[in-house]
Parts: C-alpha cells; sequence; structure tokens
C-alpha cells in the first residue's frame, strides 16, 4: 500500500513541480519584456534629448547664414567645411548620448526616467502579482508543506528517479528508493551534493515571502545586466 502511496505522491508532485516551471518562465519572460520596453525607451529619450541641441545649431546657422557669406572659393573647399560641421555634429550628438545613457539610472536622473517607465512598470508589477498569486498556490500545496522528502531532493529530476525506483520495483519502500537515488548521484562524474543547491521550488518559496522587495531588487540587478 505504501508504494501505491508514494507513486501517486510523486506523481502528483512531479505534475505540480511542472507547472511551477512554467510560472517561473513565464514570470522570467515577463520582466525581459519589462527590460527591453525599458531599453527602448532609454535609447529614443537619449536620442532624443542629444539631438535637440546640434538641431537648434544646424536650424540657427541654416536660416542666419548664406552660402555666399562664408567665402568659398571652389566646391571642394565646401565640401570640406561640410563635413567638418556634419563631424562636429555627430560629435555634439553621440557624447551627449553616451553620458545620458550611462547616467539613466543615476539618483539626479531617477524622477525624470520614472516618469516615463511609469506605465510600464505598473503593468509589469500587475502582471507578475498575477503570475505571484499561481505560484503561491502551488508551493502552499499541502504536498509541499510536509513533503515526504527532504526539500532538496523535491524536483523533477531527482523525483522522477525516485518514482522510477519504486514503480521498477528496485526498491520497495521510499527510504530505500532515497538510498538508491542518493548513491547513484554519487556514481556521478560530476557530482554535487544537492543540499548544497536551491531547488526551483526552494527559490520561488524564498523569493515568496517577500514578494514586492525581492522583485524589486531582482529589477534591479537585471539592470546591470541589460544595460
Amino acid at each position: 500500500m505504501e508504494k501505491i502511496n508514494n507513486l501517486d505522491y510523486f506523481n502528483t508532485t512531479i505534475l505540480l513541480l511542472k507547472k511551477l516551471e512554467k510560472i517561473a518562465y513565464t514570470r522570467n519572460e515577463r520582466l525581459r519584456i519589462f527590460h527591453e520596453k525599458t531599453r527602448m525607451i532609454r535609447t529614443i529619450s537619449a536620442g532624443m534629448l542629444a539631438s535637440f541641441f546640434p538641431i537648434v545649431i544646424w536650424i540657427f546657422s541654416l536660416s542666419a547664414l548664406e552660402i555666399n557669406n562664408l567665402g568659398l572659393t571652389d566646391s571642394t573647399e565646401l565640401a570640406i567645411r561640410l563635413s567638418g560641421l556634419l563631424l562636429i555634429t555627430v560629435s555634439l550628438i553621440v557624447l551627449p548620448y553616451l553620458f545620458i545613457h550611462m547616467m539613466w539610472r543615476h539618483p539626479l536622473f531617477r524622477s525624470f526616467t520614472s516618469l516615463l517607465e511609469k506605465k510600464i512598470s505598473k503593468r509589469l508589477f500587475d502582471d507578475i502579482e498575477k503570475i505571484d498569486e499561481k505560484a503561491c498556490h502551488i508551493v502552499s500545496h499541502p504536498y509541499f508543506i510536509k513533503p515526504r522528502v527532504p526539500d532538496h531532493y523535491l524536483s523533477v529530476e531527482h523525483l522522477t528517479s525516485l518514482e522510477r525506483y519504486l514503480a521498477s520495483g528496485k526498491a520497495r519502500t521510499l527510504a530505500e528508493a532515497l538510498d538508491y537515488l542518493k548513491k547513484e548521484l554519487k556514481s556521478k562524474i560530476y557530482f554535487s551534493n544537492p543540499e548544497t543547491h536551491q531547488t526551483l521550488l526552494q527559490r520561488e518559496k524564498e523569493y515568496l515571502t517577500n514578494q514586492k522587495n525581492n522583485l524589486i531588487s531582482r529589477i534591479k540587478k537585471e539592470e546591470e545586466v541589460y544595460g
């Protein structure tokens, strides 16, 4: 009877963990889209701000001066001067653009950038809240509140192995199945003690204990990666 109950437990737990994997993936994708949108806003805003001053200079110069007043003797000299003016203009655009792009997250600019990103930030938090509700529902399942195996074995990979040991008759009890799993893990070339690594379930539980602050911290860390 123990064998049947354990098999049912493993089967249900594996299905729950697979759902949790999909939820975590959905959250990651939503954050990726958010960072891409903020990067696009930053790029467009920096480009517009950096272009403003050079455009004003060009408009003022073209309206105030006439080519005949430049003292040009031939078309070659005209091309040289226009090329020089173009290089200066490009420099006036590129350097401010790089500066604005680099200083986008600086506290001095934060109020301005937050205003531009306010709408997409609100959408992000609303979407993540819905995603986290689904994750919370899974991690609070009775099978995870009082698991039959240690927390560091609560992964799809390890539970599948335990289920296989019991289903094949290789192990008659859960304790025997755990012993076989430990031996199997130690026999691997790149053995890594599962107790030293967090499972997806453990990471989700830790994240959901303080969802809002953990989400904000994650966004800040990922900003360094996405640029």
